[in-house]
């Protein structure tokens, strides 16, 4: 006899995403799924359908095209507010 635990991740609809036996996998996988359900919800927000912004968001956390988004999203600054513009002027 034996004893096995298996962990699963969820999604948002119920829907079992997969079945691991290492927690730090499963952790690791229900954190992805976490980030692209929060990815696609920036998305749909801008009127895109739910299928193509979870597409969207699936594209966008692909090993080589994460890395490359990180390293460019780095280089992005704020832009100044209106109140420090005429603040500048003043």
């Amino acid at each position: 006899m034996a004893i096995r635990t298996v962990h699963q991740v969820i999604s948002k609809k119920g829907l079992v995403i997969g079945e691991y036996m290492d927690l730090k996998l499963a952790k690791e996988m229900d954190n992805r799924t976490d980030v692209l359900y929060y990815i696609a919800d920036l998305v749909e927000a801008q009127g895109l359908d739910e299928a193509v912004a979870e597409k969207v968001a699936e594209s966008l956390l692909q090993d080589e095209v994460r890395h490359e988004l990180l390293g460019r999203l780095k280089t992005v600054k704020n832009l100044p507010s209106e109140a420090q513009d005429e603040n500048a002027d003043g």
